[in-house]
């Protein structure tokens, strides 16, 4: 095995990209005046700050509503706050499950701590 196919990712990794100066449609709002658009989405973004937070953010997946309520109090979604104990995210709804985004420096504790309360389930 080479270094390069040991790094190399299972899957393509998931376009994140933050927009500023306004909330296009097809997008997460965040803030004011700001917004994520994930994944292959035909969102408009001509006239926006368009920045790449793909390498900065971390999507985990969490598969069912009793395992998010052990994460988050959130309950409206998509929405912006914190999970764990004050781990800033954006959580989204895809199908029956939730996609969250977290920074990359804190997904390693997110994905382990969801996997143990993943098996305390």
């Amino acid at each position: 095995m080479t270094r390069l196919s040991f790094l190399s990712p299972v899957s393509p990794p998931l376009r994140i990209l933050e927009v500023r100066g306004g909330v296009p449609a097809g997008s997460i709002e965040i803030g004011p005046e700001r917004a994520l658009v994930v994944g292959d989405t035909e969102a408009e973004l001509d006239g926006y700050r368009v920045y790449d937070m793909s390498a900065a953010l971390v999507a985990i997946e969490v598969e069912n509503d009793a395992l998010l309520s052990r994460v988050t109090e959130l309950t409206e979604f998509p929405a912006v706050g914190s999970i764990l104990r004050g781990v800033p995210a954006v959580i989204e709804r895809r199908g029956n499950g939730y996609r969250l985004l977290v920074p990359q420096e804190l997904s390693t504790y997110v994905g382990e701590t969801i996997d143990r309360l993943r098996g305390a389930l």
